[in-house]
């Protein structure tokens, strides 16, 4: 980026007071968005910010059919102004527990592009949004803002990330630096403007002119003040606090607060909570966080727990499950304790933490007697060992034998729906044990078996639970290519769930390889339309609209890829090659190299580096390029061809023999035959090289003059040798 770019805006100073004081554009029309994840927990700014854009007017309403997926899975709730049906509302609300953490940046990139398309359209010069309390945000709105930095141009679109301090953590912090100017801005004299603030209202509570500012010792000078003030007076700045869900950076607020008794805290918070119980947007945020502060019933941390766990948002679970079991007394191994305990295993199971998840599953063996919460630890014993663990530290047998005990403790709970769900799913756990073990049969098997106990034991649960057994059963049917079946699981598991994208994806690339390309292409586009946009639909779309032809539909697919995943190698790697097909040769090595620096032995880069190399003339690069890409993967037949012409350039003809040959036994290839048909030729050998010609002319699809031209040529001096030999003999 030039220096004299324009760039997206980072603020920190220790008080929003400050901050809102530093200069802006006067000529951008400004959005303020409030990210402190106290308000609304989980995408507080993201839901701040669509429902300012949606109550703007129609211009919101206009494009918001593609946007429909992004915003229906971030709130079910703007069905109407979306103008959505309602099956799609149910559709997108579907559970997504289980889902990858890697779920929630689909979601960072639909709600980039609504607003990027919001600024498009706006009439306005620039679009300028103010996110501030960024330290404060949840790990998910950071997310967000990340992905908003890096694909949003400031000239167009600029954002403006307001923190007290620099301590963010990544991924925000990475693009904070990569596309933000950062302002640290420095106190006004001796004191910042919310310290001014502070006094000036001290001044106005102790009913003074003016309270002179100390040297030093503010926290304390403010407390001796408070003491001074009437009860009324230092309850209504406490209120307030409360009242901001403790978001508020006024220090008189706070430490006013700090001050009050311990039940008349309580009590405040339990008047707040009162009044947002019917606030749906606050389940998430403020509502837990005023029950917790209370003291009260921890119900509200289970409820806002296991709808993060529903929705993926993992840490947040984690975070509301480890405050609420911290709220239960030390003895209290009841059924609360459990599904809090629940929840705090399976949220570091889903972010990968495993250290955490074999310390609760340890903790839980040891001192749990619930027969639910031990069928969920054996279960997650099961998927460190099956799935989880890095491959050397895998454990088949343990996997199984741990499966096995979570079963035993499944058939120890009450007959429910619920129970025969686990007992399905657990037979699902089995399988991936089987498949992984070898036992293709045996774990189809008993996907069979779950799907039927689950249809018999659980009906009315059956639509909603079986699209995952549906799934596993169809990418084991491809596994053990039987398509067809494959293709009716993907086909069933649709028409139930309309919305799951990757069931569209994996019937695609089915037809692809049946070479049903038409019928690639619209499940392709069913995958894309049915999510917030992830890049492996866009990639298996490129790969399709090249099989049919279509090579710029396929570069602007790649493109795209590209923007959602900018170290995609392999999206890198086959938009290089498109490039350098239609002979744009420096924009195909600059992917080449971005690619090569992820990957530096990807033997197709490699080889597609050498091509490069030899274009710009360059012999030896060349050389070293197709001798790494052979090391790479001695059996990629396209490195010993290029190596080959590289050879052959030099002279060196029996080398570039030996690689042609090695090359045809990988694959017959019509280049191949034709170039040793070349050097054959070059040696004299004229029969051998008109039979090579020969087999390239059956090969090839195109370029037969040529190949004919050389053919005639051996036949015909071939003849003319043995007509010599005839005479002399």
């Amino acid at each position: 980026m030039h220096a004299h770019a324009p760039r997206h805006e980072w603020v920190v100073a220790p008080f929003r007071a400050d901050r809102d004081s530093a200069p802006r554009d006067s000529g951008a029309d400004w959005l303020e968005v409030d990210a402190h994840q106290n308000l609304r927990g989980p995408y507080t700014a993201a839901r701040q910010l669509v429902r300012l854009l949606l109550q703007s007017g129609p211009l919101a309403r206009r494009f918001t059919a593609k946007h429909q997926p992004t915003l229906l899975c971030l709130s079910p709730e703007l069905v109407t102004p979306l103008s959505a049906s309602q099956e799609a509302a149910k559709c997108f609300s579907a559970s997504r527990d289980g889902k990858a953490r890697s779920w929630t940046l689909r979601l960072a990139h639909g709600l980039t592009e609504f607003l990027l398309d919001y600024a498009r359209r706006s009439p306005s010069r620039r679009l300028a949004v103010s996110f501030e309390n960024a330290d404060h945000a949840d790990p998910l709105d950071r997310e967000l803002l990340a992905v908003l930095l890096r694909r949003a141009d400031p000239a167009r679109l600029t954002v403006r990330v307001g923190s007290s301090c620099d301590e963010l953590g990544d991924p925000l912090l990475s693009a904070l630096k990569a596309y933000a100017t950062k302002t640290e801005l420095q106190p006004v004299g001796s004191r910042w403007a919310g310290e001014w603030m502070v006094l000036a209202d001290l001044s106005r509570f102790l009913d003074v002119p003016a309270v002179p500012p100390p040297a030093a010792g503010l926290a304390e000078f403010i407390n001796e003040a408070l003491e001074r003030m009437p009860a009324l007076a230092r309850c209504s700045l406490a209120n307030d606090y409360v009242k901001s869900d403790c978001t508020s950076d006024c220090l008189l607020g706070k430490l006013a607060y700090a001050g009050l008794p311990e039940a008349h805290r309580r009590q405040l918070h339990l008047t707040r909570a009162a009044q947002l119980e019917n606030h749906r947007s606050r389940r998430l945020g403020a509502l837990p966080l005023h029950y917790e502060q209370a003291g009260g019933a921890p119900e509200p941390l289970l409820a806002a727990s296991k709808r993060c766990m529903d929705l993926a948002y993992y840490e947040a679970a984690l975070d509301w499950a480890s405050r609420g079991r911290r709220m239960l007394a030390a003895e209290d191994q009841g059924m609360t304790y459990c599904q809090f305990t629940h929840d705090i295993l399976f949220s570091f199971l889903k972010l990968g933490r495993l250290r955490e998840v074999e310390a609760v599953c340890e903790e839980n063996l040891a001192r749990s007697q619930d027969p639910a919460l031990l069928t969920h630890t054996s279960y997650a014993k099961a998927m460190l060992f099956a799935r989880w663990y890095e491959p050397s530290r895998r454990d088949y047998a343990a996997a199984r034998a741990w499966v096995e005990r979570s079963i035993q403790f499944a058939e120890m709970l009450p007959p429910a729906d619920s129970r025969a769900v686990t007992l399905a799913f657990l037979r699902n756990t089995m399988a991936l044990v089987e498949l992984r073990t070898g036992h293709s049969e045996v774990a189809c098997q008993l996907l069979c078996e779950a799907l039927d106990y689950m249809a018999k034991e659980a009906p009315e649960r059956y639509n909603a639970e079986s699209v995952i057994l549906l799934h596993n059963r169809a990418r084991l049917y491809i596994a053990r290519h039987q398509n067809d079946q494959a293709i009716e699981d993907l086909t069933t598991l649709v028409r139930q769930r309309p919305c799951e994208s990757e069931a569209y994806l994996d019937r695609g690339l089915l037809h692809h390889r049946a070479g049903r390309y038409k019928e690639a292409l619209r499940d392709y586009d069913a995958a894309i339309r049915s999510s917030p946009p992830y890049p492996e639909p866009y990639f298996n779309l490129a790969h399709t609209l090249v099989q049919l032809g279509r090579k710029k539909s396929a570069l602007r697919a790649y493109d795209y890829v590209l923007v959602l995943s900018p170290g995609h190698v392999e999206a890198l790697n086959n938009r290089a090659y498109l490039l350098y097909e239609r002979g744009d040769f420096d924009a195909a090595r600059g992917d080449v190299e971005a690619a090569l620096r992820l990957r530096p032995a990807h033997p197709r880069l490699l080889c597609l580096h050498g091509l490069l190399e030899m274009k710009a003339g360059r012999s030896d690069p060349a050389y070293e390029a197709f001798t790494k890409a052979i090391k790479a993967d001695p059996s990629l037949p396209d490195a010993w061809i290029n190596l080959a012409t590289v050879l052959f350039k030099r002279g060196e003809l029996e080398a570039a023999l030996r690689n042609l040959t090695q090359a045809l036994r990988l694959r017959e290839d019509a280049p191949a035959f034709y170039n040793r048909g070349r050097i054959l030729e070059a040696q004299g050998k004229w029969d051998e090289a008109a039979d090579d010609y020969t087999r390239a002319l059956h090969l090839t699809r195109g370029g037969k003059l040529r190949i004919l031209q050389r053919l005639k040529y051996c036949q015909s001096a071939a003849g003319s040798g043995r007509l010599q030999r005839d005479l002399s003999d």
